[in-house]
């Protein structure tokens, strides 16, 4: 038996609903939902917490992808493609419009913006409380720009990641690097939006005499966390 239908199973058998069992892991209804469709599978914690309160051992399956046929695999490079294309031609637009606003450069580089895409090439917005939403345990496509200055150039772009509230400096972690090359006034990442995000996004422009630009101004938090 595979872990979703034992944790359903157990829970039915318990006469217990999604909430009452989430209560007693601290876990939101949405994370037991998930386990229970497939979707995402409990942390070893609450892999044992579970199975004291259910009754029963839940190990976790390895199941063997099936193969990928051609056709689909073709359809998945040509939706890839056209996600790129989608991506640079917001990109050109917005480094367009930071060209025809920031002229002539300043004496030191500057960010200019820092922009999110969903898998689909959509553009994530802030929300109305300021801070970012991304789904739990999906990929956000990271747009950054920036202008050189007149004394630096920039050589790469940092990402870090401080968890929020005070004295946390020490946790920052870094979640991407780019090196900038060709005269290139922006730089691309791929994050991997982790289960539980509460956190603010940092973005350093480094200098190849050892300058560094840093701009902390994006909150960025995963949906469930959020409500």
């Amino acid at each position: 038996m595979n872990m979703s239908k034992a944790i359903r199973e157990g829970r039915d058998r318990l006469g217990m609903s999604q909430e009452a069992l989430a209560e007693r892991l601290g876990v939101s209804r949405q994370a037991v939902s998930k386990w229970e469709m497939g979707t995402s599978v409990p942390s070893p914690e609450n892999r044992r917490a579970l199975s004291e309160i259910l009754g029963t051992g839940l190990q976790v399956e390895r199941e063997t992808a099936p193969p990928v046929p051609l056709r689909r695999w073709k359809r998945l490079t040509l939706a890839a493609g056209l996600l790129c294309l989608a991506l640079l031609a917001a990109l050109g637009w917005i480094l367009y419009s930071a060209h025809q606003d920031g002229w002539p450069p300043p004496e030191d580089p500057q960010i200019t913006g820092v922009y999110f895409y969903d898998a689909a090439g959509q553009e994530i917005a802030k929300s109305d409380f300021g801070w970012y939403l991304f789904p739990p345990d999906s990929t956000v496509n990271v747009a950054v720009t920036f202008q050189d200055g007149r004394e630096h150039t920039v050589d790469q772009v940092v990402l870090f990641l401080y968890p929020t509230g005070t004295g946390v400096a020490e946790e920052r972690q870094q979640i991407g690097v780019r090196r900038i090359r060709d005269g290139r006034t922006f730089a691309l990442f791929r994050w991997q939006i982790p289960a539980s995000l509460y956190s603010h996004l940092e973005v350093q422009l480094e200098c190849g005499d050892g300058q560094t630009i840093s701009v902390s101004q994006w909150n960025v938090i995963d949906r469930d966390s959020a409500f």
